[in-house]
Parts: C-alpha cells; sequence; structure tokens
C-alpha cells in the first residue's frame, strides 16, 4: 500500500512540474530504496529477537588451529543472528596449549554467552577440554561423561612432567577461570596437579558444572534465566527455553584446516614432501618437486610452524646424501648416512613438547604407531633403492663380453659403408672388412669406443 501511495505521489508531481521534476523524482526514488533496503535488512534481526535463537557448534576432535577457526566463526554466526548463546559440544582428548588459550580468549571476549556442554553420554573434556569448559560461562555435562587429566605428560614415554614452572602456571590458569565464574577451585587445581579425573555426577556435586543434562533441549531448559558476565563486565540473563536450535558447521576453510591440523595427517604430510622432493631431484621433470614442495607446506601448516632446526637439518643433510649417493655411486658410506639421517629425524618429529600440548595418552600411542609404520616404509623403501645402487655400481664391466657375440645386421656393411647391427636388443654402430648383407648374423671380433667390428657368420 505505502509502495502504491509513492508512485501516486510521484504521477501527481510529473504531471504537475513536468519534465523539470525528473531530478526530484530519482531523489525521492533514491530515498524509497535506501528505506525499503534498510526495512529489509533489519528484519532478520527483528525476527532473531522474537523467535529466540541458539547456535549449536561441535567440538569433537583434538583441540588445534582449526577449533580455533570454527569457534570463532560459530560466535561470529551467533552474533549475526542475534543468538541467545552459543552452545559448544565436547568431546576431545586435548590438543594444542595455544590453541586452548585462544580459544579462552575468545570465550572471555565474547558478548554471547558460551555454554559447554560434554555431550554425547561418555565423552570427555580431557586436558585442553577441561581448560575451555572452566572458562565458559555454563558448563553443563552429559550423564557419564568425564572431565579433567590435565596434567602434561614427556613424550615419548608418558611420564608425568614435574617441572614446577609449567605445572604452576597451568594450575594457577585454571583456577583464576573458575574462579571467575564461581566454580571449585581446589578440584581444578587437582585437574593439573594430581592429573584428577571426575563424572558429570561429581563435578556437578562439587561445583565444577552447573548443570548435568542428557540433549540439547534440556540444557536449553536448564540454563534458562541464568545471569553471566559477558565481556565488557556486562551481566545478561539467558533466555533458551523453546529457543531454535541452528547447528553451525564449519566452512570448507576449516575443514580443509582441521584435516591439515590432525598431527597424523600434518606429520605423513610433512614426511612425505621432504622424501618427495628428495626422489623428484633424482628423476626427471619437476613433478616430483612441485608435489613433494606442496605437501611439505601443508604439512608445516599442519604442524603450525613448530618443526625444530635440528630436526629440519638432520632431513635436508639426509636428502642430501642420498642425493650424492645416486649420483655417483661406489662411496657405500654417503648413502646408509643419509637412510640413518632420514630415519632419525623422522623420529625425532614425534617428540611433543608439554609446554605446547595437553592430550591424552591413548590418543597419543595413535600417534606414535603412524610415525613408526611410516618411517619403517620410507626406511625400507630407501634401503631396497641403495642396494640397487650398490648392485649396479658393482657389476662387472660389460666391454669384454662384447666379443665372440653374435648380432644381426640392420643394414648392409662392409669395407666402406658402416652400418648397424643388433645386439641384445640395442642398435650399434658396425664395421667390417667383408660385405655383410641385411637380416645377416654376424659376430663381434672387436670394439673401437662405440663401434663394433664384425664378421660374418655362417647360419648352419
Amino acid at each position: 500500500m505505502n509502495l502504491l501511495l509513492f508512485l501516486q505521489l510521484l504521477n501527481v508531481q510529473k504531471e504537475k512540474h513536468g519534465r523539470g521534476f525528473c531530478a526530484s523524482r530519482l531523489l525521492f526514488f533514491l530515498i524509497f530504496i535506501s528505506l525499503l533496503v534498510q526495512l529489509l535488512s533489519s528484519t532478520p534481526l527483528a525476527l532473531g529477537l522474537d523467535n529466540k535463537v541458539v547456535v549449536v557448534c561441535k567440538l569433537d576432535t583434538v583441540v588445534n588451529a582449526a577449533a580455533v577457526e570454527l569457534i570463532d566463526e560459530g560466535l561470529n554466526e551467533a552474533r549475526n543472528v542475534g543468538a541467545a548463546a552459543l552452545v559448544l559440544l565436547i568431546d576431545t582428548p586435548g590438543g594444542l596449549l595455544d590453541a586452548t588459550f585462544d580459544i579462552v580468549r575468545l570465550i572471555e571476549r565474547s558478548t554471547i554467552p558460551v555454554v559447554s556442554f560434554v555431550y554425547p553420554k561418555g565423552a570427555t573434556a580431557w586436558s585442553a577440554g577441561a581448560f575451555i569448559v572452566l572458562a565458559s560461562h555454563v558448563a553443563v555435562m552429559a550423564p557419564y561423561s568425564i572431565i579433567g587429566s590435565s596434567q602434561p605428560r614427556g613424550y615419548p614415554f608418558g611420564e608425568l612432567v614435574e617441572d614446577p614452572k609449567l605445572i604452576n602456571s597451568l594450575t594457577e590458569f585454571l583456577v583464576q577461570r573458575a574462579k571467575m565464574h564461581g566454580r571449585n577451585e581446589t578440584l581444578a587445581g587437582k585437574f593439573v596437579t594430581e592429573n584428577l579425573n571426575i563424572d558429570a555426577e561429581a563435578a556437578k556435586d562439587h561445583g565444577v558444572v552447573e548443570a548435568v543434562a542428557s540433549t540439547i533441549e534440556e540444557v536449553l531448559d536448564v540454563v534458562d534465566g541464568m545471569s553471566v558476565e559477558v565481556a565488557e563486565k556486562e551481566w545478561i540473563s539467558i533466555q533458551t527455553r523453546n529457543a531454535e536450535i541452528s547447528h553451525y558447521g564449519p566452512t570448507i576453510r576449516v575443514q580443509a584446516l582441521r584435516i591439515i591440523s590432525n598431527p597424523n595427517v600434518a606429520y605423513i604430510l610433512f614426511i612425505l614432501g621432504v622424501w618427495g622432493i628428495i626422489f623428484g631431484f633424482l628423476t626427471t621433470g619437476f613433478e616430483g618437486e612441485i608435489i613433494g614442495s606442496v605437501l611439505l607446506i601443508l604439512g608445516l601448516i599442519g604442524l603450525g610452524f613448530y618443526v625444530d632446526l635440528l630436526v629440519m637439518i638432520l632431513l635436508i643433510l639426509g636428502g642430501i646424501l642420498i642425493y650424492v649417493e645416486m649420483r655417483e655411486p661406489g662411496l657405500q658410506f654417503l648413502g646408509p648416512a643419509g637412510v640413518f639421517c632420514l630415519l632419525a629425524g623422522s623420529l625425532l618429529l614425534l617428540r611433543l613438547d608439554p609446554s605446547r600440548w595437553l592430550i591424552s595418552p591413548q590418543w597419543y600411542m595413535f600417534l606414535v604407531i603412524t610415525v613408526l609404520s611410516l618411517t619403517a616404509i620410507l626406511g625400507g623403501f630407501s634401503i631396497l633403492v641403495l642396494y640397487k645402487v650398490f648392485k649396479s655400481a658393482t657389476k662387472k664391466t660389460a666391454v669384454l663380453e662384447f666379443i665372440e657375440e653374435v648380432g644381426r645386421a640392420i643394414d648392409e656393411i662392409g669395407p666402406d659403408k658402416d652400418g648397424f647391427v643388433r645386439f641384445h636388443g640395442e642398435l650399434w654402430k658396425a664395421r667390417s672388412h667383408t660385405t655383410i648383407n641385411p637380416g645377416q648374423k654376424v659376430r663381434i671380433v672387436a670394439k673401437e669406443g662405440l663401434t663394433l667390428i664384425v664378421e660374418p657368420l655362417e647360419e648352419s
């Protein structure tokens, strides 16, 4: 109706003022479009306020750079739709400390309440996961789920780290997050100092989490009406009862980052990249070097660009030694030394610095098996290649084996005319003191450089 009235007004003004009104009509039209755009752009927000929305985001992998991006995108989505809260479903063995701290900062700076829900039944919030739960505005656990086990371990043997500087800093960090949200500070400290684990009921009874719930709908009913302090010291009341649930999935970029950030995948990409470049140098073309470089870059991204300098030196040195051995066979020392450097460098990549990782030992064992298996396969392949090189280098020269051997003439050969003979499937230039017809058998009597001296052979 408003649009019809507006158009009628334009017609009246046009009849009144004629063509001179074109500029004014254009101005009215632009103002109308502007108001219409503002009305349409404000509609989703109004709908979001009238119909409560809760964004649900799932963290069910290792805590790494991909997890940080996922939660950051989830919070942005929650702000865009005016969500009442972001529910973070947690089931993780732990992960990188740097990524954990980044997630904690995102939660603490969020103006949208973050509800951590250790879900489904039997899920775990181990190590880094416990840090995220205790830093959330509201913490809920599903029945039979577990939280704790946050003491760092040394690798590859899994011994508990007893460095007071690291233990004290992690303990105080976790205690302060529990204190910030009115949770049990004593048990929070024991998660690190004693590697304590507790189930959902014990966590609720001792004030580690606010509630126990079986489904997301139950969580929304439980947290409805709770007052929490979000960013900038603002207290708000969570209104989630009967809210619409919007599941937020990772974007393609986050999915790709999640794949290559998996330590197992990142390690495989890194090692395959190094070996791909090495074997690319030993073959014609540039396919090996290009593919190896791409895999190497992806592996470095997945590892967070955290590769020890000495490990890199070992890997590069091993590649150079094998390259020299294959180009100059017979040295018999550089090859084994190169294989040793590559194997040692590969195994040293196993080391997970406890000051960077909070991960469960069960998950780490899978990584150990993956690394050892890949190292054994690539090491065995290198040994096989070097064996072939050594065997070729020690093979007797074949020059004297030409004499008295039999071939067949391809061309007419004579005292004044050289031709070619076929010998062991190869074509050789030949010369003869007598005339030899094409297709006739010949006997090799001498060899001058790359030219064979032959004579006709009477066929029986």
